[in-house]
């Protein structure tokens, strides 16, 4: 047996080395010199210079954005990358419009009389671009969690006419206990443990806004369980004080304003019109649960100041070989931007995502190292304001340079360090089951002796947070990774206590720097299977289909 294994080892060395798979196969690993093209040295010097005190944080609109973009470009010049768009330019620009709350104020009624409220009971914000949004008194309906969803036979609407109604729902989705057993999440609805795309803040806004609603409150907190996590929650989390969202004309169409309610002063109010929240959010498991009116009302007053951002994506390629294919675009994506300064406080982003950024450029090495050009186009996108609202991606898919529909995977990067800790002996991809990049991407990790597993951490609902989605719901197959916790010669739960000390440490802070004992040698091998499933696809005549995990949702303003 041992001496067979070896001989096998030798053989597998030996073809991965050649570059060569079967005789005129297109799914053939990728040749050898583009793999050795990607180094921890390589990642490590763009995340120095990203992450450093020079570039401020890298914030959109800022006077740092400048260099940014510049780096970015000059190592794609560097690299003899050909500038991504049509008209030959290296920059996609990006309109955006920079909201800081100026405060706000709610007065509710309770079976017409004043129901009181102090200030720490809410908060108010609006993500239009307006210095006044003044809602009047209207009437609140509960509405569940807020979620239509076709594919779980899920209404909480009902047929439900929310106009000019300020409609109230659960954050998240539906914890529904597994009935196999009821200590778990039952995984055949709304992910199981995962945050579903139903249950993220900006489905549900922008579905009340879709139906009319006025405004939305969102209720937190109570008891759900089993306990469900999602985007955003935990410790410590960094706010982001100036929103922003794309300058077009779909500029006002988000919900005018969207309060968050104490979960204590929320249960007062619905007790006040003869309700228990408590029961109703146990009736709200259910698919029989119809919407409920409250014998109350609200006022809505929220202040913004407004600003105009000129940012930009940056686009590069490598022109695909193919007469017919190179008509057709595989694209790899990561975000540039980070958070910025605050005071005296530079927000580095080494982690998230000077890392990314990082691994996209030493990508574009590789695929400039191949022998011959791919057949496929490849395009390498970096994106702006990721961290205000995957802003960049929504405005290529909004406006792609090239049609989503010739577009046929997209490959995004974030956080992609592996956090400096070495090598792991699983590779996490995000949203497995959507489509058929799973077999590509198991194929990779196979050749690596290592194995795939889902979201490590599916109650952060991480699918869900950086740009891919974007181009999810534009209908192009995607594919994201997460930091694998599993590490080579390390303890058992040793990943999973530093993925922890990062989320609760660094995660949106200003010590998300480049740290003394990183080992990035486990992110190169990350890179190396994203490098061959791209390389397969750009090489292959059928591209990446949907399967039975499509999710059900469309950008209504993605481009063709």
């Amino acid at each position: 047996m041992l001496r067979k294994s070896v001989v096998a080892s030798a053989l597998l060395i030996c073809l991965l080395l050649s570059g060569a798979g079967s005789p005129g196969s297109a799914a053939a690993p990728v040749p050898a010199r583009a793999r050795r093209a990607i180094t921890p040295e390589g990642i490590l010097r763009h995340i120095r210079v990203l992450a450093s005190d020079e570039f401020d944080g890298r914030a959109p609109g800022a006077p740092a954005e400048k260099k940014s973009l510049d780096y970015i470009i000059a190592r794609c010049r560097e690299l003899k990358l050909r500038p991504g768009g049509p008209d030959g330019s290296w920059l996609q620009p990006v309109a955006l419009w920079g909201i800081t709350a100026g405060g706000g104020e709610i007065a509710v009624k309770s079976a017409g009389s004043d129901f009181p409220l102090a200030a720490q009971d809410y908060r108010v914000a609006s993500s239009q671009p307006k210095a006044l949004i003044d809602i009047p008194d209207s009437p609140i309906v509960f509405v569940g969690y807020g979620i239509v969803a076709p594919e779980y036979k899920w209404d909480d609407y009902k047929g439900l006419d929310v106009k000019g109604k300020v409609v109230a729902y659960l954050a998240g989705d539906p914890p529904i206990p597994d009935p196999a057993d009821p200590s778990k999440l039952d995984p055949a609805m709304f992910l199981g443990p995962e945050l579903s795309f139903h249950g993220r803040p900006g489905s549900k806004a922008d579905l009340a806004f879709a139906r009319g609603a006025a405004a939305v409150i969102t209720l937190t907190s109570g008891a759900q369980a089993p306990a469900r996590g999602g985007a955003g929650a935990g410790p410590n989390r960094f706010i982001v004080r100036e929103s922003m969202i794309v300058r077009d004309a779909s500029s006002t169409e988000h919900i005018a304003a969207s309060v968050a309610l104490n979960n204590d002063k929320a249960e007062a109010l619905f007790a006040a019109s003869g309700l228990d929240l408590r029961q109703l959010r146990a009736s709200a498991l259910s698919r029989d649960f119809r919407p409920v009116p409250l014998a109350a009302s609200i006022a809505v007053k929220a202040r913004n100041q407004v600003r105009e951002i000129n940012s930009a994506n940056v686009v590069a390629k490598v022109e695909g070989s193919d007469p017919v294919l190179r008509n057709e675009y595989v694209l790899y994506s990561g975000h540039w931007d980070h958070l910025g300064h605050q005071g005296d406080n530079i927000f580095h982003g080494a982690s998230d995502n000077a890392s990314g950024t990082a691994g996209v450029l030493e990508l574009a090495h590789a695929f400039t190292a191949l022998p011959r050009r791919p057949k496929r186009t490849v395009l390498f996108l970096f994106t702006t304001a990721e961290e205000r609202g995957l802003l960049g991606a929504k405005y290529y898919v909004q406006h792609p340079l090239y049609p989503l529909a010739k577009t046929v995977a997209n490959i995004n990067l974030d956080y992609f360090s592996n956090w400096g800790w070495g090598r792991t002996k699983d590779f996490s991809q995000l949203g497995q089951g959507m489509s058929s990049l799973d077999d590509l991407v198991k194929d990779a990790v196979t050749r690596q002796g290592r194995v795939v597993t889902g979201d490590t951490d599916p109650v952060e609902g991480f699918y869900w947070r950086s740009d891919h989605v974007e181009f999810t719901m534009g209908g192009v197959p995607s594919l994201a990774s997460s930091p694998g916790i599993e590490f080579v010669g390390k303890p058992a739960g040793y990943g999973e206590q530093k993925r922890r000390e990062y989320i609760t440490s660094d995660y949106h802070k200003p010590t998300d720097q480049v740290k003394p004992d990183w080992d990035l040698t486990g992110a190169v091998e990350d890179l190396q299977v994203l490098l061959e499933v791209g390389y397969r696809v750009a090489q292959t005549p059928e591209p990446p289909v949907w399967r039975n995990r499509v999710p059900a949702m469309r950008n209504p303003f993605a481009g063709k």
